[in-house]
């Protein structure tokens, strides 16, 4: 016999039922909420400024409301100023660079001396072995500079030949002439040794200089240059007059 089933069994507990989970606003509520937030934002914000600008609630169309400065401001008008003048800045002045008859002229490491100025219609070129003569021809002469050069630079030049130091005779319309190109022939030269060897720093030597020029013109400059014009402005000029000599 089977006994009856007991009735004081414990009954266990359900367990409970999950509650489903509850959808979000949809992305259009939440873009109508934000709308809505700004406008109400934006009414009170309006009711504010018209209560505390007008106190009566009155606020009159396109008026703002004035802000008085709370530092002092100056008003007044002044005169503009004077336009400043350019700085004037002194030009330097230029080491003289020009000379008469019988001073000592320098450019570079050359100092001449013009001891005479002459015209002739010939000149006296010795070739080696005989004297010759050199004629100037119709409507020309020769002007002739008898001088002294002297080395006081550091290295050796050639007062005559090579280019030599002259840079030119200018007449008195301002026309310039190169130095004949018999230069090394000239009999007072080859007497000298003023050409074909070179004057070494510390000594001095004759030296002179012919052009060929019109019967009409007179020299009014002779111009030379130390670095044979391969020194931007290191030229010297010497005042000439036709017949002048040193004292």
């Amino acid at each position: 016999m089977i006994p009856p089933r007991p009735t004081d069994e414990p009954t266990l507990p359900t367990p409970p039922v999950p509650v489903p989970a509850r959808p979000g606003p949809s992305r259009r509520t939440a873009v109508l909420v934000a709308v809505w937030t700004v406008l109400v934002a934006g009414v009170s914000s309006g009711i504010t400024a018209a209560l505390v600008g007008g106190g009566s609630g009155d606020v009159e169309d396109g008026a703002a409301p004035v802000v008085s400065p709370s530092i002092w401001q100056d008003t007044r008008t002044y005169p503009a100023d004077p336009p400043l003048e350019p700085e004037t800045v002194p030009s330097p002045t230029p080491a003289t660079k020009d000379f008469a008859v019988g001073e000592k002229a320098k450019s570079g490491g050359a100092t001449v001396v013009v001891k005479k100025v002459g015209e002739a219609a010939t000149v006296t070129l010795y070739d080696f072995d005989s004297d010759k003569i050199l004629k100037a021809g119709t409507g020309a002469k020769f002007a002739i500079l008898e001088t002294t050069v002297q080395n006081d630079g550091t290295d050796s030049f050639d007062p005559v030949c090579g280019g030599g130091i002259s840079q030119g005779l200018v007449d008195a319309e301002g026309r310039k002439f190169d130095a004949i190109k018999e230069l090394f022939l000239v009999k007072a030269n080859q007497k000298a040794e003023a050409c074909g060897e070179e004057l070494q720093p510390g000594f001095k030597r004759d030296a002179v200089f012919v052009y060929k020029i019109p019967a009409d013109a007179s020299p009014a400059e002779w111009t030379f240059s130390g670095s044979q014009g391969m020194t931007e402005g290191d030229l010297t000029t010497v005042r000439l007059a036709a017949g002048a000599t040193s004292g």
